[in-house]
């Protein structure tokens, strides 16, 4: 499996991120990268700082650190994609929520990654704020 990154944004610091992790078939792939950069380009333009698509190259364990793949049960014939949309902090987050309500565009890309994505899965999700004391 190759890495899939689908857009890179820089504009400002990236304080804080929001991680989404799920499963989909591999063969899904085009449509699953199209449907990404259809959110790119919406959520780019509502001001999200950074949008990134990655798939999973690795599937083996190592030491005694637990693969990704093993703990969202993906079989061999999913690929494991992880996006990350990058925000200056936790208001920013905030800010583009509320840039995004109300634009119905973004309802038939999101009924059409629901339908592209391993059929009773699960979009895993997270925001996390940077840890400064260690930068």
């Amino acid at each position: 499996m190759s890495s899939t990154n689908t857009s890179s944004i820089k504009k400002g610091s990236r304080g804080h991120i929001e991680i989404f992790l799920y499963r989909a078939p591999k063969k899904n792939h085009d449509e699953m990268v199209e449907v990404n950069r259809q959110s790119r380009d919406l959520f780019t333009k509502h001001g999200v700082s950074g949008f990134e698509v990655f798939s999973l190259d690795s599937r083996e364990n190592v030491m005694e650190f637990v693969n990704l793949s093993k703990t969202i049960s993906a079989s061999e014939e999913e690929e494991v994609w992880l996006e990350i949309q990058s925000y200056r902090d936790a208001e920013h987050v905030k800010e583009f929520t509320a840039n995004m309500q109300g634009d119905k565009s973004i309802e038939p890309i999101y009924k059409r990654f629901m339908e592209l994505i391993t059929l009773g899965s699960i979009v895993t999700f997270g925001g996390f704020g940077k840890i400064n004391e260690i930068s």
